[in-house]
């Protein structure tokens, strides 16, 4: 970055709800960046635990939501990212997850200093390099992929369809155009402010840039267990979906449908009907687990045995989708950090 050209004042906003956990990780790595924020805003969504605690040790300015406003429709992340928002006093406006970290020092000066190739202007969004512990994290390796892929990320066509969607975990936008499009304000009613936010950007000829986030940002996704991981992904993976290309849709389709074909042809030449196509099945089999490999290495740290098990992680995810798809399109609800979320 040139150091003769002023870097753009930064406003952070983290909306938090029960994060005492994971809040540390993000405001211990923020303090140590080589490029500094002019304010961490950090809102608090009603939480229950001791995110507010953990918070105010830090030089973070925290804001509770005020009950004697009486307002129903100012809950949730988007409405939290809202109230962030209107406090924020920077030229550039960050919205970052709890969950989220910085990589290194210089990771926050790197990001904006391709933000500057891109003019400071357009929606500018990162997916984060999910960084797994516990065997069943290591299960979001499919739900990674798809989301990246569902944004037109990975495939041929990243050229020929204009993005659906952008990154949830970290946005960035001028604080001029988020005025001009309206931001937050624009989509109270909605639980998934980053599609929205990119509609918004897109109807007023302002560009929507995704990135991964290997090297820059990370984070680790629903360490609390098994319950929640199922929750954390259900509460979006099908909505996410309704906001895909169907031509992208149809191609994740048939990639995950060929993947489970494969080793059922596998088991039934073994077992029932031998084939002469078992050496053709096998060949693809492996074929599948190393592309597996390759495009999970982009989106997250896995361990690479896994993917000689792909099937039992392609399951996982129609395991979660399916439930996604329930509660979105059957029930209308969610469930996320005890509380229910219509849809």
């Amino acid at each position: 970055m040139d150091d003769t050209v002023p870097i753009p004042t930064i406003s952070i906003i983290i909306p938090v709800r029960n994060e005492e956990k994971n809040i540390v990780n993000l405001l211990d790595t923020l303090n140590r960046q080589s490029l500094q924020p002019q304010q961490v805003i950090i809102v608090d969504d009603e939480s229950t635990d001791h995110t507010v605690e953990v918070a105010s040790k830090y030089n973070v300015e925290i804001k509770i939501k005020n009950q004697t406003q009486n307002e129903e429709e100012l809950v949730g992340k988007t409405a939290a990212c809202y109230r962030g928002a209107i406090g924020a006093t920077g030229e550039l406006m960050i919205f970052m997850d709890a969950d989220t970290f910085f990589d290194h020092e210089d990771a926050l000066r790197n990001i904006i200093a391709e933000f500057k190739k891109l003019s400071y202007s357009g929606l500018f969004t990162i997916q984060p390099y999910h960084r797994t512990v516990k065997f069943y994290e290591k299960l979001s390796a499919p739900m990674n992929m798809v989301v990246i892929a569902g944004l037109n990320c990975f495939t041929p066509l990243k050229n020929v369809f204009k993005t659906g969607g952008a990154f949830g975990p970290f946005l960035m936008c001028s604080a001029k155009e988020y005025t001009l499009t309206g931001g937050h304000k624009e989509i109270l009613g909605s639980h998934l402010d980053n599609f929205m936010l990119t509609k918004l950007f897109q109807d007023h000829n302002l560009s929507v840039y995704n990135f991964g986030g290997k090297g820059s940002v990370s984070f680790r996704m629903y360490p609390e267990g098994l319950k929640h991981w199922l929750l954390g992904w259900s509460k979006s993976i099908a909505s996410g979906s309704s906001n895909t290309h169907p031509l992208i849709i149809s191609a994740v389709g048939l990639w995950i449908a060929g993947g489970l074909i494969i080793p059922l042809s596998i088991v039934f030449s073994l077992l029932i009907n031998p084939s002469v196509w078992l050496p053709a099945f096998i060949f693809l089999y492996f074929f599948y687990a190393g592309q597996f490999l390759w495009l999970a290495q982009k989106v997250g740290k896995f361990s690479n045995w896994l993917f000689m098990c792909y099937p039992m992680l392609l399951v996982s995810f129609i395991i979660v989708y399916s439930w996604s798809f329930i509660q979105v399109h059957i029930l209308h609800s969610v469930s996320w950090r005890d509380r229910k979320i219509d849809v």
